[in-house]
This record gives C-alpha cells, structure tokens and sequence, in this order.
C-alpha cells in the first residue's frame, strides 16, 4: 500500500513539473502527425494518435515546466514560458522512448543560441494525449 501511494504521488509530479524527468515518452508509437503548438499563451503539443479500436483522434496537451535561462531549455516548473523568447519550435522522436524539445532561443546579451530538452512522461491513451 505504501508503494502504491508513493507511486501515485510521483505520477501527479510528472503533470506539473518539467516533461524533462528521466521517465520516456512513448505517444510517439502510436501517434503521427505531432508538432508543437501555440494553445492560446501556453506551449502544447498536438498529434493524430491511434485509439484502442484503431481509428484515429486529433488531440493536444500542455507542455508544463520548461522555460528558457540564458538561451537554453531548462526544468522550472509551473506553466511555461520558453515559448515567449525561443522560435523555430519543433517536437522529434529521439528512439522509441524519447522525444525532444528543440528550439532556438536568446540569451541575455540578445544572440541565439541553439537548445533542445528531452519531453518525458507523455503517452497515448485511447487517443488521447496524456501525462
């Protein structure tokens, strides 16, 4: 019993906290068509993935926790705020259990600066987009 609640309250950190956890993604197995998306002010990602019947469903998530120190990608948590200072956006597979954050985002001094983060926790349930 104790295992199970601790398990479920490692569960609950994963929607809050930054994607960048250790813990895989793997919606990418049965889902096509993902991309980052603007989801009104918040950072998202929307994809076609698979339902259990096999038909297919349009869905998106949030992106919680991710913001952009100095031109990199880092955990923060809360809602966030990359999206605000970093451009040229992309979601990509990186394996079968992982799937990347890359963008380009400025530093302090106002250059660019190149930055990806790993997505972790994110899966496919009956079609839809979960973490």
């Amino acid at each position: 019993m104790k295992t199970t609640l601790l398990c479920a309250v490692f569960l609950t950190g994963i929607s809050t906290a930054a994607f960048a956890d250790g813990h895989g993604s793997t919606f990418q197995q049965t889902c096509s068509n993902y991309s980052f998306a603007y989801m009104g002010n918040e950072a998202g990602i929307k994809a076609t993935c698979l339902k259990s019947d096999g038909t297919p469903n349009e869905t998106s998530i949030t992106i919680n926790g991710i913001s952009n120190e100095d031109g990199h990608l880092t955990n923060s948590g809360g809602a966030s705020t990359f999206q605000q200072s970093c451009g040229s956006i992309q979601v990509k597979p990186s394996g079968p259990d992982a799937v990347i954050l890359h963008a380009t985002c400025r530093m302090a001094d106002g250059q660019s600066l190149s930055t990806s983060i790993e997505l972790g926790g994110i899966s496919n349930v009956d079609g839809v987009l979960t973490n």
